[in-house]
């Protein structure tokens, strides 16, 4: 591809939760995350963050730690909301799967907790730093990644939830509204159900939605 470059090489191996998500902020810089490498373990340097840094790969700053598996952020003005994966095998019911509000520098709580509840392995280990909580508990295992923001909806959030794998009754697979009162969410309610496996939203220039889906390896377009 003509006028390729690398921009930054020296960047984390995140082992099984080794995708990507980047964007760029309300501040002209590259946010993008990096997961932890298992399901419940410590971080290593980079792992289980997310950073931001200059379009030119300078100035890299870690924005946020104690990430398990980010597949998802956007802005609602210019606060960053981020989407984050709970850990399995602790049972059908927790630990939550995440939305968090970024505050710069901030100890979001993995591998100690897990929303707000400690994680197997590390029940009884002091944290490094005070954990920032969710802001809203999805479900457990419905894997929440891609998160957009709708000028179409006023502002709600969409996102999509991939889908669990080792729950007893499957749950996700659908994109849910969350519903904003202030800068505050409040609910989520299923908008699109029985979309294959979403893995992110992004709103069209007409305000339709258009939903991406690794399992029909197709991008959906719903018009309103």
């Amino acid at each position: 591809m003509s006028g390729r470059r690398d921009i930054r090489r020296d960047l984390p191996d995140s082992g099984g939760h080794s995708l990507r998500y980047i964007g760029i902020g309300p501040d002209n810089r590259v946010y993008v995350s990096f997961g932890s490498p298992c399901n419940i373990c410590l971080p290593r340097g980079l792992q289980g963050t997310i950073v931001s840094m200059n379009q030119n790969g300078s100035d890299l700053r870690r924005v946020a730690w104690g990430v398990r598996n980010s597949v998802g952020f956007d802005w609602r003005g210019r606060t960053m909301f981020f989407t984050d994966n709970g850990a399995d095998r602790m049972g059908d019911d927790i630990p939550p799967d995440e939305l968090n509000q970024l505050r710069p520098g901030g100890f979001y709580g993995f591998p100690y907790f897990g929303g707000q509840v400690r994680l197997r392995g590390f029940e009884d280990a002091p944290p490094p730093a005070r954990q920032i909580p969710p802001v809203f508990n999805f479900q457990a295992h419905v894997a929440a990644l891609g998160i957009h923001f709708f000028r179409s909806l006023g502002g709600d959030a969409l996102v999509a939830q991939h889908g669990s794998w080792d729950r007893s009754v499957p749950v996700g697979y659908q994109v849910v509204r969350v519903r904003f009162r202030g800068n505050r969410p409040v609910s989520a309610t299923t908008f699109i159900g029985r979309v294959g496996r979403p893995v992110d939203v992004k709103e069209a220039p007409d305000g339709s939605v258009l939903v991406s889906d690794d399992a029909g390896g197709a991008i959906h377009i719903f018009r309103r």
